[in-house]
């Protein structure tokens, strides 16, 4: 029998609730988090638990990592995983503990900063996308078929940027 599963993740911008439950079903038949990658979890065998999850996103400055695990230690939630390139942290903590974001306005503060983290991204595929499309318009011959390819990658890099945005702008907008 394996040891290791792998699913992917639905999308924090598009289904952090779907996610979490899933993990949560997942820990009541034993198998554990391990680790969180941008497009999904990878999970060990392990002893069942019953547990809540909670995602919270925060650039941590070099040195702030205890204080701010010690923060939410105090709170009953246990730190899993942090996915260092998204400022994704991971936290569990026993079914009945009061949820790490309880009031609308840490909710909306949470979805500003997913927002703020994408922003980049945002606008790099929005501005090669723009560029591109340019480029093949007035250049010519093979170097417009390069353009044309170009053009349509960052065309479906953009889509994505752009959807998961305004989701997170949708969900924050709802909260106020």
């Amino acid at each position: 029998m394996t040891k290791t599963k792998y699913f992917t993740s639905g999308g924090i911008a598009f289904s952090e609730k779907g996610d979490l439950t899933r993990l949560k079903k997942f820990a009541s038949k034993g198998w554990n988090v391990k680790r969180y990658k941008g497009i999904g979890y990878e999970l060990e065998k392990g002893e069942p638990e019953e547990v809540d999850f909670s995602i919270d996103i925060h650039h941590l400055a070099e040195g702030d990592e205890d204080e701010y695990f010690a923060m939410f230690e105090y709170a009953g939630w246990e730190h899993v995983c942090t996915n260092n390139h998204t400022n994704t942290h991971l936290f569990k903590a026993p079914v009945g503990t009061e949820p790490i974001y309880s009031d609308k306005e840490t909710k909306v503060e949470k979805l500003l900063r997913l927002q703020n983290s994408i922003m980049p991204a945002v606008w790099i595929t929005v501005g090669f996308t723009i560029i591109t499309y340019v480029l093949m318009l007035f250049s010519g011959g093979a170097m417009s078929a390069v353009f044309e390819v170009l053009f349509i990658i960052f065309l479906m890099l953009m889509v994505p940027c752009i959807s998961m945005y305004i989701a997170l702008t949708y969900r924050r907008l709802r909260l106020q």
